[in-house]
């Protein structure tokens, strides 16, 4: 679902709040699903590829390059 939110409206710093937010994220998927058992697999690669989705959608990947 696209809610109409551009990479062009965070700036750098913004988009480092939201990675490390998204990474925190993804960590407490994997202990959920990795081991407490809490989650199963199909969950786990739902909410993964949503994670996916938001970081190609914000460029959240440009973040990473080197330039």
């Amino acid at each position: 679902m696209t809610i109409g939110i551009h990479s062009a409206i965070l700036n750098k710093d913004q988009k480092m709040i939201l990675k490390d937010s998204l990474l925190s994220y993804v960590s407490d998927l994997q202990k959920k699903h990795f081991g407490a058992k809490i989650i199963n697999k199909e969950i786990y690669h739902s909410k993964m590829n949503e994670v996916a989705e938001i970081v190609k959608i914000l460029h959240l990947d440009d973040l990473y390059r080197y330039k």
